[in-house]
């Protein structure tokens, strides 16, 4: 997620919860944080494809914190 970084990103945490469809499409997201990273995170995850899931609907989360 290259275009996603700039200079200085606010680096606050962030989750984004995905819900694959039964190809492992990615249909609907949810997210808690509200930074420009954040914001751009969850742009780029929406429609990509991920392993078929054994079960559908099937949600996933990522969660993101930052160390200095």
């Amino acid at each position: 997620m290259p275009d996603c970084a700039t200079p200085t990103p606010q680096l606050e945490p962030f989750v984004i919860v995905a819900q694959l469809d039964a190809a492992g499409t990615i249909k609907r997201t949810w997210r808690r944080g509200s930074t420009p990273l954040a914001v751009c995170v969850e742009r780029q995850l929406r429609g990509k494809t991920l392993p078929a899931p054994q079960d559908a609907p099937f949600l996933i989360s990522f969660e993101l914190s930052f160390a200095p």
